[in-house]
Order: C-alpha cells, then sequence, then structure tokens
C-alpha cells in the first residue's frame, strides 16, 4: 500500500485529555526546509538521521536536510516508503511506484537490483545472519524477497504464506520471524524453512511490537494488546475504530508508542500484562500530542527512537522531536492566572501555591489538589508554623493547616506585597505606601511612621536563623529593629530586584549581579563573569547541596557549596547548568514578591513563571553522556565545492577556504558547539567555541595544511578525537620558486641598471669637472706663457744685447752670461711646467714615467725598471694627470731622501682596477710619516693623497719593507677601471 492512503483512525485518540507535558517539543515544518509526506525515519552508525518520504530521501543532522540521489545515470524521481539501517552499515531504501530497492554505500545510492519489483515497498527486516527481507506489496506470489551474500531469493505460497499482501515483518529475539499478512499472522522459527500460522485472525494493516521482556503486541482494529497472554484491563487498549498503517515501537522507558492516521501520535504507558492497574494512573495511561498541541500535522506516519533517546515522529507536513523535557509543566495547576502565582514551601515538605482563584497543596510524590478556591486573587503566601501556610487574600487572611482554615482580619485598606512569619511567631507584612504591618496574639500593629509611608516596605523573606528581612524602597527605619531592613537601592548590584534567603545569608540580585544583601560592599558575582546571577528573583536550596534560582537567563542549578565559595572569594569559578526555552521552559520568572523557587520533602523544584508553575525533578535528570560523531561535510573554495575526504587537493592559488562541517547530536542541536584549528600554520591553537558550523580559513598559501575540528553535544561532553582533512595547495607559476628567483633576479638587473645608470651620472659629472679644469688649467698655461715666459724671454734677450756692450769688462760680462744662463733654465723648467699643464694628449703612462725618472736627481749608478701587465689602455686626460703628479712626487722623494740603488714602477692594467706601484730599495721611512702628512716638510705626502683623492683613487704608503721581505718603500695607488680608462671596460 502507498503511504498515506486514506485510513479508518485511531479512535481512542478523539477524547484523550492527557497532553505529553513530561517531553520538550521541536519541529520541523515544510516551510522551514522539511520534506512533506514522511513514511520511515531511521538512524544509520555514523549518527546521520535518515528521512524517506513521497519527496525523496533525505539525510538530516539536526540542522539540515540534505537530498540524497541516484546515481546520475538512472531517474531521480523517488518515492520513499521504507527504510532500514543494517548492521553492515548500508542503508536499504524501499521504493515504491515499482522502483523496487536501493542501497546507499560509501556514500553512493545505488539500485540494489531486486527482482520482479512490486507497487511498492511495505516493510524492510533484517535476520540474525544478516539477511534483508523485503515486504513486497500488492502480490498474491512471491511475497517475500531475501537478499544475502549478494543474491536474491524469492518467496511465495509454497513457502506457507497465505496468498495475502505482506505489511509488516518482525524479527523476535528468539529469532523467529513473523509475517503480517491482510487476515492472518504467520511465524517461522529459527531453523525451519516453512512457515506457520498463528491461530488467530487480523484485521488488515495490522502491526507487530515487542517490549523488553519479549512480549509480542498486535495492533489492529481490535486494539492494542498482548500477543501471547489474555487481555487484562491493564494491557489491552480497544479501538472502536478500524486502524491501519500505524507504526509502533516500545521506547526505553517501556512506553508503547504509536503513530494514527489523524489524531497525532500517542504513548501508552508502559503496557505490561505484568503490572498492576494500581501503580499506573488510568487517567495518564494514554497521553496524545496532536496539532492542537504544535504537532507538525495530526497526519503522522513514521515514528523512530534515535540513539540518544529521543522520538521522532514523521507527518504530512513535517518533521517532529519529542525528547525528554526537564522543565515540566505541571498540568494540575491551571495556566495563565489572571494575577501572579504565589508559593511557600512547609516545613514538612509540602509546597502551596496560589493563583487568582484556588490554592493547591502539592503533597510529596502526589500530583496537585486543591484546598481552597477564593473569590479574590491571592495578594501573599508564606509558611506559618510546622505544616500551615498564611493566606492574604483582598480584605482577610487565611491560615491553613492540616486541612482546617482559619480565618483573620487584615490591616483595612492595606495590600499585602509579600509576607513572612519569623522565629518569634510574630507574621510580617509588608504594605508599600500603607505601611509595615505585623501581627501576633491576633493584633495588627503598624511601625511607627508617617502615613502614607515614606520607607515603602514591598517585600520580606527569613534569613537561616529565622529572622524577618524587609526590604524598603524608600529609607528604610534606623535604630534597634526586630528585623533586618535592607534598601532597595542598593549599589553594588544595581538595585535589588530578587530577595534570595541562602545559607550563605541573604543574598540579593539586581541588574549588576548577585551579593551579599547587608551592605553596600562586598563579593559581587558581576554581569561580566556571571551573566545568569543578573535580576534573579528566586532562589532555593536542597538538603542534598544543590541551589536552583530562577530569573531572566532561566532557571539556574548549581552547588550551593560553590556559590558560597565564590560569594567568600572573588574570581572563584562557579560552575552552573541553565535551563531555558530548550529545555522546556515556556515563559519568563514572574516579577512579583514572595518566594519564586520553592523544594518539596520529594526533591522536586517547584517554580513561578508568568504562564506556568513549573517543576524540575532532579532525580530524572540525564545528562546526554553519548559524544557525537564529527564530520567534515564539504570543502568550499569560490563557487566550486569538494566532497571531504581524508586528502583534499585544492585549486593552485587558493587563499580562501570554507569548511563545512557536522555533529551528529541530535537532542539539541542548537547547543552543539566547536572548536577548530588550521594545523600548517604558525597559529595552531584551538578556536574559541562556536555554534557555526562553518569554519572561514583565510590568507592560505601554497603548502599542506590539517583541518581539525571538535564538537560536544547539548551537555558539553566533548568528542574524544578531532574530525580532520588534509589540505593541499599548489602553487600557481607567480608562486612557484622559479617564478619567485625570476622575479629576484629582474630586481636585482634592475638594481643593478639603476647602479649603472648612476655610476654614469656621476662619471658624467667628474668628466666635466676634470673638462673644467683642464680648460682651467690650460688657461693659466695660455696666461703664463703669453705673460710671465715672454716677458722673462724678452728680458733675457735685452740682457743678452747688453752683455754683447761689455766686451770691455769680461768679469762682468761673464756674471752676467752666467745670470742669463740660469734664466734661460728657468724659462726651459717654466715650460716644462706649462707642458704639464697642458699634458692631455698623452697616452704612453710608461713613457712618461720614464721621462719623469729622468728628470729626478738620482744618483750615478741607480738602476730602473718600468713594467706593466695587461692590455694597455688610453687614461681620462684628469686621471693621467694626477696618477703622473703622484708618480713623480713618488720618484722625487726616492731620490732625494731614500738614496735607493734599485727603483722599480709596476702598472697594472686590471679589468677592475688600474693600479701603479713605486718601489725602491732605499733607507725606508718612519712608521709615522704617513701619519703625520702635513708636518714640516712632508707636504709631498700630503698632496699625493689630496690628487688621489681628487680622482677617487686609493693611496697607500709601506715604509721599512713589507710582508714579503722587501726593504725600502713602496708608495701604491689604485682606482677602479671605469674611473681611470678612458672607455668603460665591458
Amino acid at each position: 500500500m502507498i503511504a498515506w492512503m486514506a485510513a479508518p483512525v485511531f479512535a481512542l485518540a478523539a477524547s484523550l485529555p492527557v497532553s505529553l507535558v513530561e517531553f520538550k517539543h521541536d519541529a520541523w515544518t515544510i516551510e522551514s526546509g522539511a520534506p512533506s509526506r514522511i513514511n520511515a525515519i531511521t538512524q544509520t552508525g555514523d549518527g546521520f538521521l535518515w528521512i524517506g518520504s513521497v519527496e525523496g530521501l533525505f539525510r538530516f543532522d539536526g540542522v539540515t536536510f540534505e537530498p540524497v540521489k541516484l546515481a546520475a545515470s538512472q531517474p531521480q524521481r523517488l518515492v520513499v516508503s521504507s527504510l532500514l539501517a543494517a548492521r553492515s552499515g548500508d542503508l536499504w531504501v524501499g521504493l515504491g511506484r515499482g522502483r523496487g530497492l536501493a542501497r546507499f554505500r560509501d556514500g553512493q545510492l545505488q539500485d540494489a537490483q531486486m527482482p520482479h519489483p512490486s507497487r511498492e515497498v511495505n516493510d524492510l527486516a533484517e535476520d540474525p545472519e544478516g539477511g534483508l527481507w523485503v515486504a513486497r506489496g500488492g502480490r498474491s506470489d512471491r511475497l517475500l524477497a531475501r537478499f544475502h551474500d549478494e543474491r536474491w531469493q524469492e518467496l511465495g505460497p509454497e513457502s506457507g504464506l497465505t496468498a495475502q499482501p505482506v505489511w509488516h515483518l518482525h524479527f523476535a529475539r528468539d529469532g523467529t520471524m513473523w509475517v503480517v499478512q491482510s487476515t492472518t499472522l504467520a511465524f517461522r522459527r529459527p531453523g525451519e524453512t516453512r512457515f506457520s500460522r498463528f491461530p488467530i485472525t487480523v484485521t488488515p494493516r495490522a502491526s507487530l511490537s515487542e517490549d523488553a521482556r519479549g512480549q509480542l503486541w498486535i495492533s489492529d482494529a481490535k486494539g492494542t494488546r498482548p500477543l501471547h497472554a489474555a487481555a487484562r484491563p491493564a494491557s489491552f487498549f480497544a479501538h472502536p475504530n478500524p486502524v491501519g498503517g500505524t507504526r509502533q515501537l516500545f521506547d526505553r522507558h517501556g512506553d508503547l508508542w504509536t503513530t494514527t492516521w489523524n489524531s497525532g501520535v500517542l504513548r501508552i504507558r508502559a503496557p505490561d500484562p505484568g503490572a498492576s492497574s494500581a501503580k499506573i494512573d488510568d487517567g495518564r495511561r494514554v497521553a496524545s500530542l496532536n496539532a492542537t498541541a504544535g504537532l507538525t500535522s495530526d497526519q503522522t506516519r513514521a515514528l523512530f527512537q534515535d540513539r540518544e533517546g529521543n522520538l521522532w515522529v514523521g507527518t504530512e507536513l513535517g518533521l517532529d522531536l519529542l525528547r525528554p523535557a526537564s522543565v515540566i509543566v505541571e498540568p494540575d495547576l491551571p495556566a495563565n492566572s489572571p494575577t501572579s502565582y504565589r508559593m511557600a514551601a512547609t516545613r514538612d515538605g509540602t509546597v502551596y501555591v496560589a493563583d487568582a482563584h484556588a490554592l493547591y497543596a502539592m503533597v510529596p510524590g502526589q500530583k496537585p489538589r486543591r484546598v481552597l478556591t477564593s473569590d479574590t486573587p491571592a495578594e501573599a503566601l508564606c509558611a506559618a508554623g510546622e505544616h500551615g501556610v498564611w493566606l492574604f487574600l483582598g480584605d482577610r487572611v487565611l491560615r491553613v493547616d492540616a486541612g482546617v482554615v482559619t480565618r483573620h482580619v487584615k490591616p483595612a485598606g492595606a495590600t499585602a506585597y509579600g509576607c513572612a512569619e519569623d522565629g518569634s511567631g510574630r507574621l510580617w507584612m509588608p504594605g508599600l505606601e500603607r505601611g509595615l504591618h505585623w501581627w501576633r496574639d491576633g493584633v495588627w500593629q503598624r511601625w511607627p511612621e508617617p502615613e502614607p509611608s515614606p520607607s515603602l516596605p514591598a517585600n520580606a523573606a527569613l534569613d537561616r536563623e529565622g529572622r524577618a528581612v524587609v526590604l524598603f524602597r524608600g529609607p528604610p527605619p534606623q535604630g534597634l529593629l526586630p528585623f533586618l531592613a535592607l534598601n532597595a537601592a542598593n549599589p553594588l548590584v544595581g538595585g535589588i530586584e530578587g530577595l534570595l534567603p541562602s545559607e550563605a545569608g541573604v543574598l540579593a540580585s539586581g541588574s549588576r549581579g548577585m551579593a551579599q544583601a547587608e551592605g553596600s560592599s562586598g563579593s559581587l558575582l558581576s554581569q561580566d563573569d556571571h551573566p545568569w546571577a543578573v535580576s534573579l528573583n528566586g532562589l532555593a536550596q536542597t538538603p542534598d547541596g544543590q541551589t536552583w534560582a530562577i530569573g531572566d537567563a532561566g532557571i539556574v542549578q548549581l552547588r550551593s557549596s560553590d556559590l558560597a565559595d565564590a560569594l567568600r572569594r572573588p574570581g572563584t569559578p562557579l560552575p552552573h547548568r541553565i535551563y531555558d526555552f530548550q529545555d522546556g521552559l515556556n515563559s519568563f520568572v514572574q516579577k512579583a514578591p514572595g518566594a519564586q523557587v520553592a523544594v518539596g520533602g520529594d526533591g522536586r523544584v517547584w517554580f513561578l513563571t508568568r504562564r506556568n508553575v513549573m517543576r524540575v525533578d532532579p532525580a530524572s535528570l540525564s545528562p546526554n553522556r553519548l559524544k557525537p560523531p564529527v564530520l567534515i561535510r564539504s570543502i568550499q573554495v569560490g563557487d566550486q565545492t569538494f566532497a571531504a575526504a581524508s586528502r583534499v587537493t585544492l585549486p593552485a592559488g587558493t587563499t580562501t577556504v570554507r569548511m563545512v562541517f557536522t555533529a551528529l547530536s541530535l537532542t539539541v542541536p542548537g547547543r552543539v558547539q566547536f572548536r577548530h584549528r588550521l594545523v600548517g600554520e604558525s597559529d595552531a591553537a584551538w578556536s574559541a567555541p562556536s555554534r557555526q558550523r562553518t569554519a572561514l580559513l583565510s590568507d592560505l598559501g601554497p603548502g599542506t595544511y590539517r583541518f581539525e575540528v571538535l564538537a560536544c553535544n547539548n551537555d558539553g561532553e566533548w568528542a574524544d578525537h578531532p574530525a580532520e582533512v588534509t589540505l593541499t595547495i599548489p602553487a600557481t607559476f607567480t608562486q612557484s620558486g622559479i617564478f619567485k628567483l625570476g622575479v629576484a633576479a629582474l630586481t636585482l638587473l634592475a638594481l643593478y641598471g639603476l647602479y649603472l645608470a648612476r655610476l654614469r651620472q656621476i662619471l658624467a659629472r667628474i668628466r666635466e669637472r676634470s673638462e673644467e679644469r683642464l680648460q682651467e688649467r690650460e688657461r693659466i698655461a695660455r696666461d703664463i706663457h703669453d705673460t710671465l715666459l715672454q716677458s722673462v724671454q724678452a728680458l733675457i734677450l735685452r740682457f743678452h744685447a747688453v752683455t754683447g756692450r761689455l766686451n770691455g769688462d769680461p768679469s762682468m760680462q761673464q756674471a752676467l752670461n752666467q745670470a742669463l744662463d740660469r734664466a734661460e733654465a728657468v724659462l726651459v723648467e717654466g715650460r716644462d711646467r706649462l707642458q704639464g699643464l697642458r699634458r692631455v694628449g698623452a697616452v704612453d703612462l710608461e713613457n712618461e714615467v720614464r721621462r719623469l725618472i729622468a728628470e729626478q736627481p738620482f744618483a750615478a749608478g741607480t738602476q730602473f725598471s718600468v713594467s706593466s701587465t695587461g692590455e694597455r689602455r688610453g687614461l681620462r686626460s684628469n686621471v693621467f694627470d694626477e696618477i703622473l703628479c703622484i708618480v713623480g712626487e713618488a720618484l722625487f722623494n726616492a731620490a732625494r731622501h731614500a738614496h735607493a740603488s734599485e727603483v722599480t714602477v709596476q702598472i697594472d692594467y686590471g679589468r677592475q682596477w688600474l693600479e701603479i706601484g713605486i718601489r725602491d730599495n732605499g733607507v725606508g721611512m718612519p712608521q709615522d710619516t704617513a701619519a703625520r702628512a702635513g708636518a714640516a716638510g712632508h707636504f709631498g705626502m700630503l698632496g699625493m693623497r689630496e690628487r688621489a683623492k681628487r680622482i677617487d683613487a686609493q693611496f697607500g704608503v709601506e715604509a721599512n719593507g713589507d710582508a714579503n721581505g722587501h726593504a725600502g718603500t713602496r708608495v701604491w695607488v689604485r682606482i677602479k677601471a671605469r674611473v681611470a680608462y678612458a672607455r668603460d671596460v665591458s
């Protein structure tokens, strides 16, 4: 039968008054992306929830519905009628519309090639040997198919089955296979080859289920009942109308759940034939959840319990989740009281609650019962003596004790803003502008102060010694008081909103946090470190050392000893747990005087909210200890998506990657948190916990990285091992080493080119300055030649004329001839000097050096050597001149001071440097002579240095021998080839 075919209803649901208050209900509708017309739900070993519907197959992680398609070569239209998660890890998918069976394995959904596909697969089951059984609907032959060891086997009436369609399959714990047909029930025990008929008749579309004791239950139009036991009142649930197409399961607590066609989902509490009806409240045995209570639809078909204990319901319009609620609405107390609720706990453990119309008592272990009704709303409620309570109404005060109600007068015109009976038996009633009243021995008294009251008493409580604590909105009374007076304008907490008695003393909570109520200084649990401590309105502590509070953040649970330590020592860690709307809380705390939290004698903790009275049973709280599997779903780079694998190579040049991951904890997906890190970066620390299921990795470069992600479930249980994937990002050409080397080489070449350009610029400037100097020297030479030398020449001629006239005086003529000879020598010397100033055409350095040697006053017998190495090059004119001057000065020093017998001049025309060295074997030079260049008698040395500096040359003098054992003195000068030579060296 195709799912969602019209069928009769489960008639028992029509008049069910009880809702499933013990469960928190979440829903995903088709508007939020859920599939519609869900037929089957299951969970595979990896933790994914699988949903089969008329729209296809979907994989669900608690957040995202991911459609799963058949292989691309096969048609994609799928109608899923049944699902089975096999022990091998495979997922079997039963299809409708004659498509047969598909199998999901290794990330792909493939056709299982079942022979003779039927119109629909009604059910799937796995036998103890791992064989898959298929109930092929709409057939009277080949009723069953079995797949084992990759082979198919078909069974029909010859196997003992009747020629009727098969609707349901079940393998019992003892290995017996049960087959539900249209009107018959057949079974086959282990080792048998044929089916036998069970001696009962069933109605069409019946189903089987099995409880924890191995008892089989049959559900059909006659009702839900045990198969092998006689029906008893506690184990038979009649259905006046026929039932068909339902799904049933026993949950972990032994309760039976069933879907219905149009009445939502039902729960039958412990339908155990061995249970006594007295143990279970018959009025609560059957409960329901339907569309009126929030179910996505009353048309339900699929039912499944996951490994975390959550119940999943598939409906016509979406998917529903039922999980045990930590905070439970008390169904026996009216909701939405027109005025605020009031609450008090007595010393015997009974908790009283009053609303606008009645007073209720919750005796330990019992459900609430009404004690009395009233025609006016309750104003205040507090404990009276050992067992009773004081109830303040509009015009009277009632004392309720052990079922006895005593009426007392109330201060005229006053409204009670809380109440408290102290250890001395005085009953205190804050009346705001009417002042503070107390009652004793049947008489009401008012605290002496003006009326209306300037102190404005607004709330009352008891401290641990039984003393009354009164909160005043205005300036409180001063002096010796029989009560503790507190000013609501407490600067430490930001104004007292909650008056909270505790074992550590009376606490106050406000907009800034919580602290001791007495005094304006002390340890504050601030909103920065403890946000839950802000605006608490109620607090109570249990005998086993637990503290429960309620405020804007929800219900808070922590250890009383931890709270006391944190109040004494600021900065002490304060572990806590918050229960909010995801745990069953359905309203905010009410802002009213009096107790907002109370602890019953049975351990249950009661809370007042604007909408309901709620309770928490600490004994039934069971944290989720199942650590969630973590999966990396995909890797996104731009518009490309890569499937997750152990190693993924991304496109070259990738810099930004989005990692998509999930954790398969389905209880409260919104509380699942993740931490991730990227190993391979300089900072591989874990990120802060976050609920985001994606991570953006940016500024990545070429290389290999390992991405790891951890997750915790809704109760903070972190997975033991992270999910991880290795990412490899190849380098682009521009990121490769060759490209970088090329860029570096081009950069160096560019810098070298800039260097050459700068060098040419400097050389051009040097040449320009040299030309200017040469022009100036030529000008000086011309001036000297045209003036001084010509004048001297003229004088010499005149003196020659005079000498010729002195023939009669030989001595005078001889003297004049000697003077003329000296004058001609001076003239020659002057011409030589002019030749030096104008020596711009000289190119042969060796010949010029030999000429300089010849001009020096060397002693007779001195040996000379002038040599060169390398290819001779022409020198720049300024360089040529300065070098000759330096060489000339060095030769003059050798001739005049060294008394050398050997002088050598070595010229080295190098490719990088031009070097000239002048060596003699004379007496040498004192070591400090070069350092004292410029002192008296040593201007020649200074001149050589200055000339070397003018042409950017290096200059040195090695006195008294050198490292090679040569005696005498060596003078050398070195100049860069590009500066020295007339043309640049290539």
